[in-house]
């Protein structure tokens, strides 16, 4: 398996950015912009360039990425976070910064190359004169592909980490992914989602651990229809779930998003600590 990166922090923190379908300007943003956006005070560690911490290394022939606490006297985080990331995949420094700050919340953060070194170029959807064939692109990464990544991934982190629970965060593309590994017979503990994609009826039926959801009002991929029908598949099913729905913010906004626009910065950060109360709840509750 190609690139997996892992990450490891002590220091609370908040989010960055990702990907938005839309005309604004989609110039990265670093992790922490948004938090001193919305807190004037700010707070010490916070990432303010675009560089993630990782550190390339190998484990039986794939490649990830492991960082260092910041404070080196803390000892090594208990849960752990299996990241999986929209279509623009590890390459993208927005999906690696936004697990720098999952990090810095006090978990191990662990990011496959879902896509094996072919993730969708960063460009491809926001230039107008892009030639990118994206419909190529989703046969070449069946979700029998995708899953392997996943439970090879797993099986890494249960043999190389001493930690007590997992739990997994997924991004447009990514989130499908989490639904499918929050069954009885994954260890994962939690789950969080952020605008998934082409998740089916009977994936969302067959989760057995909490799940937390982030959606945008203007997420055409994730109509009022579709929430409604995702709800109650939860609430018939009586699932541990929570929905939160943020006006004014579009597909990808958890990874990326227009921060002049007060209401998407906010969107972004709240998905971001939407997460991280998720799973100190439900995967740091025992520590």
């Amino acid at each position: 398996m190609k690139g997996l990166f892992t990450y490891a922090a002590a220091l609370l923190t908040s989010a960055s950015l990702t990907f938005a379908h839309g005309g604004w300007d989609l110039s990265h943003e670093h992790a922490g912009d948004v938090f001193n956006y919305a807190h004037a005070s700010g707070v010490s560690g916070v990432l303010h360039n675009g560089n993630s911490t990782g550190q390339i290394r190998t484990i039986n022939g794939g490649m990830f990425f492991p960082i260092i606490n910041i404070n080196e006297e803390q000892s090594r985080p208990k849960a752990a976070i299996l990241f999986l990331t929209d279509i623009f995949g590890i390459q993208l420094v927005n999906n690696r910064l936004l697990a720098d700050s999952l990090a810095r919340a006090g978990y191990l953060v662990i990011l496959p190359d879902l896509f094996r070194g072919d993730a969708v170029p960063a460009t491809a959807l926001e230039d107008p004169n892009s030639t990118y064939n994206l419909t190529a692109w989703f046969p070449r990464h069946p979700p029998s592909q995708i899953d392997a990544i996943i439970n090879t991934t797993l099986t890494t982190i249960q043999s190389t980490y001493i930690v007590n629970k997992i739990a997994s965060v997924g991004y447009c593309f990514g989130g499908r992914y989490v639904a499918r590994h929050l069954t009885p017979a994954s260890p994962l503990s939690a789950g969080f989602a952020a605008h998934p994609s082409n998740t089916l009826a009977a994936e969302w039926e067959a989760i057995a651990s909490p799940i937390s959801l982030a959606f945008g009002s203007l997420d055409e991929s994730n109509t009022a229809e579709n929430r409604t029908t995702i709800e109650g598949i939860f609430e018939q099913g009586n699932k541990t779930y929570q929905t939160v729905l943020y006006a004014g913010a579009e597909h990808g906004f958890a990874v990326r998003t227009d921060l002049g626009v007060k209401r998407k910065a906010f969107a972004q950060e709240g998905a971001f600590w939407q997460a991280v109360r998720w799973f100190d709840e439900w995967v740091k509750e025992d520590e």
